[in-house]
């Protein structure tokens, strides 16, 4: 009986030390994953640019800073600082697209990106997306669109996609905001 049970105890110390190894090999594999662009996820991040995420990303980018200097306002800092804080703008809003990308990846494969890119990159697709009033030509275009698969396909996700972007914005910008906080905090300005 008590071999039995020495036997089961090595077993469990086994397994525990394998189940840290399994976990620290998934975990890399997992970062590696993530860490790497493919193709279809630069076609998404060129998809999002026809849409026009990178210009509402950069607004986002910009809203960061009145509350920044509203939560510096009596200190005095120069606009030389302010201007240095916002040099990387174009990472950041790209680091939003990256991150983004994500949203669009988990509902359509690169088939429906790429029709979804085409119709963004058309100036029935601009005029949609501008929210600008669409000529006949136009208007059919859209309809067309709209009757394809990726178009009802897009129609039907949208309120998901939307969802996963804004939380996608708030986080974004939520951290955007703690990383220029911490660039004031570190130059001395609190």
């Amino acid at each position: 009986m008590f071999f039995v049970n020495l036997g089961k105890l090595s077993l469990i110390v086994k397994i525990r030390k394998m189940r840290a190894f399994i976990l620290t090999l998934f975990l890399v594999c997992q970062s590696t994953l993530w860490g790497q662009i493919d193709d279809f996820h630069r076609e998404i991040m060129d998809m999002m640019t026809f849409k026009g995420e990178e210009v509402t990303a950069s607004l986002r980018y910009h809203d960061v800073f009145p509350k920044l200097q509203r939560n510096f306002a009596n200190k005095q800092i120069d606009p030389e600082v302010w201007q240095q804080l916002r040099a990387d703008e174009s990472e950041q809003v790209r680091d939003y697209i990256l991150q983004g990308a994500y949203a669009y990846r988990q509902f359509f494969n690169r088939d429906e990106v790429a029709a979804l890119s085409a119709f963004y990159a058309s100036d029935p697709g601009q005029t949609y997306i501008m929210e600008q009033d669409l000529n006949a030509k136009d208007q059919k275009a859209v309809s067309q669109f709209f009757k394809s698969p990726t178009g009802q396909k897009l129609a039907q996700k949208s309120d998901s996609i939307a969802l996963e972007l804004d939380q996608i914005k708030k986080d974004w910008s939520e951290a955007l905001f703690k990383k220029k906080l911490r660039e004031l905090i570190k130059g001395g300005h609190l």
